[in-house]
């Protein structure tokens, strides 16, 4: 997994060469209502991940910048933390995300490394809101992902197929089988009175963490997305016809988690593999018992679902960066709907009964183009 993609993506297990996929979606699928009333609070940020919204503030990522901002109420973010930058064209350095606020302590990720070959670390910190002190060291995620790796029993790829000689055929780049790897990429997390929940994109979980012993366990891992192999799949992607028909598995990569109603944990997930549409809208949102573990899919169809908030009254707002659009899941429905249209819109919260979202918040990697992400405050009904 390239740290430089977000992590949202794990292996291109199906390739982004292909050209027969699924239609987009069309306009009914729009929703009817006129469009909320939206205003700029802030732009000009480079990749903006991640939000938290309260009492205490309203706080920003800069992810592959590796800045925290506070952002002042004319707009202006402040440099409340960076992990360390480095000169333009040299080693990035390390990533800053996953904010969430707790009273008035800031709790956040910073790490490095992974698929890229570097040394993963991890952490999750805390940053008190009203002192100048140093950020606090709470727990090294990836160093409980090398050890437990919770997904590690979990077959993804060609699950079901057997026969070696046809997963031989099966061309280079394309995992034909195998086990869930050890790898970490915390993605966003959620804190309460004793614990931090953390949805990491990497180790495929919802893990916990105790604030007081610092320990770190798993809630649950999430269900793998299939996709079904047709003629036209096998055809565009070069894979035999043994394949044809069979299911290929793919990782389910928690991007946010939030807090619900008894017990339950809100996430989304960007299931691994492409982002172009060619095998439809993959992204999933469960909700997760952060005491059983239960997992339950309450809806699916999204394009890119990178980040979530939930309303007050339990309707359920949803980023699809790939789709453009941040969509909403009415409570007691299963079906998404377009709230507004986006580009690619990277984190969601809600506080006061206004929506704060991110957009533009995927950095364009093919030249020199200033950094454009924004932060929307967005009124709700």
């Amino acid at each position: 997994m390239n740290n430089r993609r977000l992590y949202l993506a794990l292996p291109l297990v199906l390739g982004l060469s292909l050209s027969a996929g699924l239609a987009p979606a069309s306009s009914a699928d729009r929703y009817s209502a006129k469009p909320p009333a939206t205003a700029t609070l802030a732009d000009g940020l480079l990749s903006p991940l991640s939000l938290a919204a309260g009492r205490h503030g309203l706080y920003v990522t800069q992810n592959f910048a590796g800045i925290l901002n506070k952002v002042k109420s004319n707009g202006a973010p402040k440099v409340v933390r960076s992990s360390g930058g480095s000169e333009v064209g040299s080693v990035p350095p390390p990533e800053v995300g996953s904010v969430s606020l707790y009273k008035d302590t800031v709790y956040f990720s910073e790490g490095a490394g992974g698929m890229d070959g570097q040394p993963n670390e991890q952490w999750i910190k805390s940053l008190d809101n009203h002192r100048k002190a140093s950020p606090q060291k709470i727990a090294d995620i990836a160093a409980y992902e090398a050890k437990r790796n919770p997904d590690g029993r979990i077959t993804y790829g060609f699950r079901n197929v057997r026969d070696q000689r046809c997963l031989d055929q099966i061309p280079e780049g394309i995992p034909g089988k195998y086990q869930g790897q050890v790898d970490s990429h915390v993605y966003a997390t959620a804190v309460d009175k004793r614990s931090i929940y953390v949805a990491d994109a990497g180790a495929n979980a919802i893990l916990k963490v105790d604030k007081r012993s610092k320990r770190v366990s798993t809630v649950a891992v999430l269900p793998a997305t299939y996709v079904r192999i047709t003629a036209v799949l096998a055809a565009g992607m070069g894979l035999p016809d043994c394949v044809v028909g069979e299911k290929y598995y793919l990782e389910p990569v928690p991007t946010d988690v939030e807090f619900g109603k008894h017990g339950w944990l809100y996430v989304t997930s960007l299931p691994g593999g492409p982002e172009d549409g060619s095998l439809g809208a993959l992204g999933r949102v469960y909700k997760v018992h952060s005491g059983s573990g239960k997992v339950v899919q309450l809806a699916s169809g999204f394009s890119g679902a990178t980040n979530l908030a939930v309303s007050s009254r339990g309707d359920i707002y949803v980023a699809e960066m790939f789709g453009n659009k941040i969509s909403v899941v009415k409570k007691g429905y299963h079906k998404p709907r377009t709230l507004l249209e986006a580009t690619a819109p990277g984190a969601l919260e809600i506080h006061d009964n206004r929506l704060y979202a991110t957009t533009h918040a995927l950095p364009d990697f093919t030249g020199p183009t200033p950094p454009a992400g924004k932060i929307l405050k967005i009124k709700l009904r």
